[in-house]
């Protein structure tokens, strides 16, 4: 593996080099092209298809159709589409993520392998494919890499790694990782099965880094600004909701930025996201977006056209946050990208799709745990007299280790009316807490988007 990436190094610049000036003069001179900041586009036919999506600047981006080819697509200001062309004619065995890599190579991932596509003879065509990794710990038994490849803040490109594991039966799973390195004088100690992970790969450096474990298997992941980082985790033979983990990863140390850290975090459950909410549709990807001033994590579930939005909110040192149904959408969306702050792109099988940051539903935008109770935020004015009745709320505790409890509450109406208070007795931690509240609507008589939400406790701000 060393010495296949000391190879690649010298590919790299090679072929950066190489690449860089073939975009550079891929000037086509007739009629039927127009010139780009990124490459020639030629107008299509129809529109494509979008599985994943990066961008390269604000106006361009590489993006994943359904049939594992990569494009190139220009957008207006307003992300109205320009136009759009293949960049390659290869039909990879890619998994729903893009990367973009220098000089405007691309980088995908599969679960045998992350390549780096390049063009190399100024066709506008990726034509050039090297492996970037191969080899990792654990291959030999059977993990795969299951997400990314995602680029980071800090010039790292990311993926999961995961095992191939069957459903675990409820407490079965740490009791066969006791009995697994439990050595005995009749029995040797056993291998314990390879947890899931993430790691990162640095330009120049010899090994990969391993960022977190999770005894979970790793369908989806991504990373905000501030190195946060959120992954989806799956929980065969689970149906009552969609786990995600949160984590906070440090920034690598300038002058070592592919030293492994001192201590691995261990990526646990931060959130569920409830089958209820969701339609019983799982999520498929998670994209972190800044919205309203905040950055927010957004959950797509294509099956049944929604977006939840999750607001992360540490609390002592412990990642927890709320869950809303963020929009319907009109087609199912497969891939989400922010392209600059307030532009956010989707697609899916009806093309790129704009998404509005904000728009004139009436829905519940944000959930606070305070120490008087519940907070609830909504997009516009309340109906004072429908609101401020306690029976127009149903408030229950879901304890993480089962059952559910109903809360009383009195409801407190805000002087602008937009924000709710449902006064109540002093919520526990290591609930979920879901509030539905259907008969309230606005001023105008709009009902809400969705008349529930939830909010995971783990620890209280005091």
């Amino acid at each position: 593996m060393i010495s296949q990436m000391r190879n690649h190094r010298l590919i790299l610049q090679l072929f950066g080099f190489i690449t860089c000036a073939c975009i550079a003069t891929a000037v086509a001179q007739d009629d039927t092209t127009s010139e780009r900041a990124v490459i020639q586009i030629k107008p299509q036919e129809g529109i494509p298809t979008v599985r994943a999506i990066a961008p390269v600047d604000k106006n361009n981006v590489f993006f994943l159709n359904n049939r594992g080819q990569i494009g190139v697509a220009k957008f207006s200001p307003g992300l109205s589409l320009i136009g759009w062309e293949y960049y390659s004619e290869v039909k990879l065995n890619s998994l729903p993520f893009l990367a973009a890599g220098p000089e405007y190579s691309v980088i995908t991932g599969s679960p045998d392998e992350i390549t780096q596509a390049f063009d190399t003879d100024g066709d506008v065509e990726l034509c050039f494919y090297q492996a970037l990794i191969r080899d990792w710990v654990g291959r030999s038994e059977g993990v795969t890499i299951t997400a990314g490849p995602v680029a980071d803040p800090f010039g790292r490109l990311l993926f999961a790694l995961s095992p191939h594991l069957e459903a675990p039966e409820d407490g079965v799973e740490d009791k066969k990782e006791e009995e697994e390195n439990t050595e005995s004088p009749e029995q040797p100690k056993s291998k314990a099965t390879p947890k899931a992970r993430i790691v990162s790969w640095t330009p120049g450096a010899e090994e990969l880094v391993t960022l977190t474990e999770s005894r979970l298997s790793i369908s989806s992941f991504s990373i905000g600004r501030g190195g946060l980082l959120a992954c989806l985790l799956s929980m065969p033979g689970y149906d009552g909701g969609y786990y995600v983990s949160l984590t906070q990863l440090p920034a690598p140390p300038p002058e070592a930025p592919a030293t492994p850290p001192q201590s691995i975090p261990f990526t646990l459950p931060s959130l569920l996201i409830p089958a209820e909410l969701t339609r019983s549709t799982p999520p498929t990807q998670l994209v972190f977006c800044a919205m309203e001033g905040k950055e927010k994590l957004l959950a797509l579930c294509p099956a049944s056209k929604q977006i939840i939005e999750i607001v992360p909110e540490s609390v002592n040192g412990t990642w927890q946050g709320s869950i809303l149904l963020n929009r319907i959408t009109k087609m199912p969306i497969e891939a989400v990208v922010e392209i600059a702050p307030g532009a956010i792109l989707g697609g899916g099988d009806s093309g790129f799709i704009p998404l509005d940051v904000e728009n004139d539903t009436f829905k519940i935008k944000r959930v606070e745990i305070l120490a008087e109770g519940i907070s609830l935020d909504f997009t516009d004015a309340v109906d004072r007299a429908i609101a401020s009745k306690p029976e127009n709320y149903a408030v229950r505790a879901i304890s993480m280790n089962g059952g559910n409890a109903p809360i009383t509450v009195r409801p407190v109406i805000e002087s602008d009316g937009r924000s709710v208070i449902l006064r109540t007795s002093r919520i526990t931690e290591g609930t979920v807490i879901q509030v539905t509240c259907p008969n309230v609507v606005s001023e105008n008589g709009a009902s809400l988007l969705s008349s529930a939400v939830y909010y995971t406790v783990h620890q209280r701000a005091e």
